[in-house]
C-alpha cells in the first residue's frame, strides 16, 4: 500500500509540474502580447539588394492573437505573427510573420529585447524563397 501511495504520489507531482508549465506558457504568450502591442517606425533592406524602404507598423492583440499592419509607401497589409522558437534545443523565441510587399510574399523572423525605456525594439530578417542575402528589418517604439 505505501508503495502504491508513493507512486501516485509521483504522478501527481509530475501531472501537477506539466499543468503549470503550460498555464505559464499560456500567461507568458498573454503578457508578451500585451507588451508588443503598439506602433513602431520601419526601416529595412529589401532581401538580395541594396534597396532601402521605411514604414509603419502596428501590432494589436486581438483575442489572443497577434495582428500586423505594415505600411510602406502608403499600401498597407496585415498579417498575423505568431511566437515560435529557433536554434534547436536552446530553444531562442522570435517573433515570426509571413506578408506581402511590392506583389511579392514574404517571411520574416524577429528577436526582441527592451529599449532603454521598457519599450520593445525588434530586429529581423525578411526572406523570398530562394533568398540568398536576406533583408533586415528594424521596429522601432512610437511614443505618444
Amino acid at each position: 500500500m505505501r508503495a502504491f501511495l508513493a507512486i501516485m504520489a509521483i504522478v501527481l507531482f509530475a501531472n501537477s509540474a506539466v499543468c503549470a508549465d503550460a498555464d505559464s506558457k499560456r500567461l507568458d504568450d498573454e503578457s508578451l502580447r500585451g507588451y508588443m502591442a503598439g506602433d513602431y517606425e520601419l526601416i529595412g533592406r529589401k532581401p538580395d539588394s541594396t534597396a532601402t524602404y521605411s514604414g509603419h507598423v502596428t501590432i494589436q492583440d486581438v483575442n489572443g492573437i497577434l495582428q500586423v499592419t505594415r505600411t510602406i509607401d502608403g499600401k498597407a497589409d496585415k498579417c498575423v505573427a505568431r511566437f515560435d522558437t529557433v536554434a534547436g534545443n536552446d530553444k531562442i523565441p522570435v517573433l515570426r510573420i509571413h506578408f506581402h510587399f511590392g506583389g511579392k510574399e514574404y517571411d520574416a523572423t524577429y528577436r526582441w529585447q527592451s529599449d532603454p525605456d521598457n519599450y520593445p525594439r525588434f530586429t529581423g530578417y525578411v526572406y523570398l524563397p530562394g533568398t540568398k542575402s536576406p533583408g533586415l528589418e528594424a521596429l522601432f517604439p512610437v511614443h505618444r
